[in-house]
């Protein structure tokens, strides 16, 4: 399977419908249409988990797994239209299996663009130096945040606060029950808030 390449370009968009078409098409033999699948959601894919991993490589390498894991495991999907809290739910499995018994490298993280892709964000030519300076220092801050919350805590304020997903969605992927998967978002964002605020005022 392809690599991921390493410009920017946006993944294509696409209407859930065509994804579950795809999907079916896939599970039927057909390469082609799984190809599409993996550009449609690899990005999003390695954007989860090097949030998780804090390494582009490690990310990289664990996207593909993901990815010939997905396809050995197409046709025990049952219902296509719920086939990216499955995708993601894989993805998190094998970051904890790769992980387990060592904790993640800890490493200064550059913000990823829309695309998955580590990216430094270019400086505001709108601010003044201190500004820009300020808005920098607080992007890093809120990475180096992200990264110090415990696991459990990490992925489930990754997969709601960049990913976007419902609580149903996250509920599914992380295998634990609605009630607590909202307990540990909230737990997880008054402590980013906390965190955040100490520095704001340091």
């Amino acid at each position: 399977m392809a690599k991921i390449p390493e410009n920017s370009g946006a993944a294509p968009s696409t209407q859930p419908s065509s994804l579950v078409r795809w999907i079916q098409q896939a599970k039927n033999g057909d390469i082609g249409a799984y190809q599409r699948v993996y550009e449609q959601c690899a990005r999003r894919v390695l954007n989860f988990i090097y949030r998780m991993v804090n390494s582009i490589e490690d990310a990289e390498d664990l996207t593909q797994e993901t990815f010939v894991l997905v396809y050995q495991k197409l046709d025990s999907l049952k219902d296509d239209t719920r086939f990216e809290p499955w995708l993601f739910r894989i993805a998190r499995n094998l970051v904890y299996q790769r992980f387990r018994g060592r904790p993640p490298v800890s490493m200064s993280l550059d913000d990823l663009d829309e695309d998955g892709q580590p990216t430094i964000q270019p400086v505001d030519t709108r601010k003044n130096p201190d500004e820009a300076f300020i808005s920098g220092e607080l992007e890093t801050v809120v990475s180096r945040v992200i990264n110090s919350l415990p696991p459990k805590y990490r992925e489930v304020f990754v997969l709601s606060a960049i990913k976007n997903l419902s609580y149903q969605e996250i509920s599914d992927i992380v295998g634990r029950s609605l009630p607590s998967v909202k307990t540990d978002i909230h737990r997880a964002r008054l402590e980013v808030r906390r965190m955040v605020k100490g520095y704001l005022e340091g």
